[in-house]
C-alpha cells in the first residue's frame, strides 16, 4: 500500500488533495498542518494521520519523515499570500526556504526513493516581455517580481539541486491560479465573492477592487489536484509541468460573471490599498506538456464560481 504525506495537508490545496487521493482509492495517508485541524476536515482522516508541525524545524521535521516513511510526498505547505509578501518578505522567503531544505534533507537521510511533488507557482514566471511568450509554457524564463514569487523559485530550484546531486525523485509543478471552497479571501475569487454576500446582507455597501485590468488563468482546484495526483503518478523526476486551463479571463470580465450571480445590485469601486506594486499584466498557462500524461481540465470556470458562492452564502447566513 502507498504510503502518502501532504505537508499542508489542511490547507485550501491539501485538503481537496486528501478528498482526491480517497477518491483514487488511495487509504494510508497522513497530512501536516502548522496550527489546530480544522473541525469541518477532521472526519477526512483518522485523527493520528494529522501532524501538527512548524516545517521549519528540522528536528521535527526529520522525525516526523523518518516515522511516516512515506513513499509520495505531496509538498504543498508553504507561505502563499502574494499580496502580504511584500509587507513581509523575510518571513516568507525565510518560511518557505527553511522548509522546504528541512523536507528535502530528511527525505535524503530518511526515505530516499520517495517521490517528491514540490508545488511552485506560475508567479515564478513574472511578466511576460513580448506577446511571443504567452501562452505561458516551461522553458519561459523565471522573473519574479515579488518575493512570494522569488522563495517559490528558491523552493523549486533547491528541489531540482537536491534531486540532481542525490538522485531524489524529485517532481515539480507550477500552477495557475486555482479556486474553490475553503480558499481564503486572500485571493481574487473568495473577496469578490465574499463581498457580494457581505452586500446582499447589508453588512456592506459597495463592492472594493484592485487592478481589473490584469488576466489570469483559473483552474477549478478539484482538477488541480488531480493534475497533482497525475504528476506523481506519471511524471518524470526533475521535470516541469505546467498546470492550468490555457484560457485567460480580465478580472473586469472575472467580476462580470460574479456580479451576474449576486441577488442585489452591485456598486464597484476601486481602492488603492488593493494595488500590488508590481501587477503581472497577463498570465496564462501552456498545459500541453501535463495534457501528454492525460490530464484536462474538466470543471468550468462558472461552475466553480456557482460553487464558491454557494459555501460563502452557506457561512454567511
Amino acid at each position: 500500500m502507498t504510503r502518502i504525506l501532504i505537508t499542508g495537508g489542511t490547507g485550501f490545496a491539501g485538503s481537496h488533495l486528501i478528498e482526491a487521493l480517497l477518491n483514487e482509492g488511495y487509504e494510508d495517508i497522513y497530512a501536516t498542518s502548522y496550527g489546530q485541524v480544522p473541525s469541518e476536515l477532521k472526519h477526512l482522516l483518522p485523527e493520528h494521520h494529522f501532524h501538527q508541525i512548524d516545517l521549519t524545524d528540522a528536528t521535527a521535521t526529520t522525525a516526523l519523515i523518518k516515522e511516516i516513511q512515506p513513499d509520495h510526498i505531496y509538498h504543498l505547505a508553504s507561505f502563499a499570500f502574494v499580496g502580504e509578501s511584500f509587507a513581509r518578505a523575510g518571513e516568507v522567503f525565510q518560511n518557505n526556504v527553511t522548509l522546504q531544505i528541512n523536507l528535502l534533507d530528511a527525505v535524503r537521510e530518511h526515505c530516499p526513493g520517495a517521490r517528491v511533488l514540490i508545488v511552485g507557482s506560475a508567479e515564478e514566471y513574472g511578466i511576460s516581455e513580448s506577446p511571443n511568450e504567452l501562452p505561458i509554457n516551461e522553458e519561459h524564463p523565471l522573473r519574479p517580481v515579488n518575493p512570494y514569487a522569488v522563495s517559490k523559485v528558491t523552493q523549486d530550484l533547491l528541489g531540482y539541486s537536491f534531486g540532481k546531486s542525490f538522485n531524489l525523485q524529485i517532481l515539480r509543478v507550477r500552477p495557475f491560479n486555482h479556486i474553490g471552497e475553503r480558499q481564503t479571501t486572500d485571493f481574487v475569487v473568495p473577496a469578490f465573492i465574499s463581498q457580494v454576500v457581505a452586500i446582499e446582507n447589508g453588512k456592506q455597501d459597495v463592492l472594493r477592487v484592485g487592478n481589473l485590468n490584469s488576466v489570469r488563468d483559473f483552474t477549478d482546484v478539484k482538477d488541480m489536484v488531480r493534475a497533482y495526483i497525475t504528476v506523481m503518478e506519471k511524471g518524470l523526476p526533475l521535470e516541469v509541468y505546467n498546470i492550468g486551463s490555457g484560457q485567460g479571463i480580465s478580472m473586469a470580465e472575472l467580476l462580470e460573471k460574479i456580479k451576474a450571480l449576486a441577488k442585489t445590485e452591485i456598486i464597484v469601486e476601486e481602492d488603492q490599498s488593493r494595488m500590488r506594486p508590481a501587477d503581472i499584466p497577463e498570465m496564462v498557462a501552456d498545459p500541453s506538456k501535463i495534457k501528454q500524461l492525460g490530464w484536462q481540465p474538466r470543471i468550468s470556470l462558472d461552475e466553480t464560481i456557482r460553487r464558491v458562492f454557494q459555501s460563502i452564502r452557506k457561512v454567511k447566513i
